[in-house]
């Protein structure tokens, strides 16, 4: 009697086991929700980043990616097992890596920031031969939903490299900073220099105009009151034509 009565548990237990190795298991999952806005969009604006972007999302052993196209606003998904832990146990770290064009321009991964309103800001990625890097801003607009934005900077525009001498190069001294940094200037006759110090978001924060002589000028950026912390964009112009922009970062 015994026999019977095991045989049909039996059979239900064979057929769960067969069942679940043709359909494989259950797995609930999640998804992060990413878009890529640039704030300089236009191909004339200093900071435009004219470039296809990768972005990988790692959560534990988990890994995605989605490529983004240049130039316009685009949103991907990243779907995620659903992680149970045990009481007490802390969740993974959230991780995120930037891949530009050409591929060796490579952030590496970087601690993601998922509270609602957190930026991370991903320092630019140079091409020294080129003298152009790209920087990157990541923001958690709501839970599992993020921007993204890219901005290309420049040691010197096109018309700089063409136009000046070896005596115009440009560099921030004091850079990270506090908030406080200069732009070494080597001008080679009188000129009139103009700076924008943009933030991040596209907005001037700072601005003026300069008389400078030849020889080296130290121009002062000084963005330390009601600025915050990140990457800002230095753009320079001569009356002489040439210009340029440079990376200059607030701690």
């Amino acid at each position: 009697m015994k026999k019977f009565i095991l045989l049909p548990f039996f059979l239900f237990a064979c057929t769960n086991y067969l069942f679940a190795q043709v359909i494989g298991p259950v797995i609930d999952t999640y998804k992060i929700n990413v878009t890529r806005n640039d704030n300089f969009i236009d191909e004339t604006t200093p900071g435009h980043a004219h470039t296809n972007a990768t972005l990988d999302i790692k959560i534990g052993s988990n890994e995605r990616t989605n490529s983004f196209s240049t130039d316009i606003v685009s949103s991907k998904d990243y779907s995620f097992p659903i992680i149970f832990l045990f009481p007490g146990t802390p969740p993974p770290v959230t991780y995120v890596k930037l891949t530009f064009s050409p591929s060796f321009l490579s952030s590496g991964y970087y601690p993601l920031n998922t509270n609602v309103g957190d930026q991370t800001i991903i320092p630019a990625i140079g091409n020294s031969s080129q003298n152009f890097g790209y920087g990157t801003s990541i923001t958690c607009i709501a839970k599992n939903k993020y921007t993204f934005s890219i901005t290309r900077f420049n040691a010197f525009s096109p018309n700089a490299l063409k136009n000046s001498s070896p005596q115009n190069k440009t560099s921030i001294v004091h850079n990270p900073s506090l908030g406080f940094s200069e732009l070494y200037y080597t001008a080679t006759a009188k000129e009139t220099i103009s700076i924008n110090v943009i933030d991040i978001y596209g907005k001037i924060v700072r601005a003026y105009n300069t008389d400078v002589e030849a020889g080296l000028n130290k121009l002062p950026i000084d963005i330390q009151n009601n600025h915050v912390g990140g990457t800002y964009i230095v753009e320079w112009k001569s009356s002489n034509g040439t210009k340029g922009t440079l990376k200059m970062v607030k701690q």
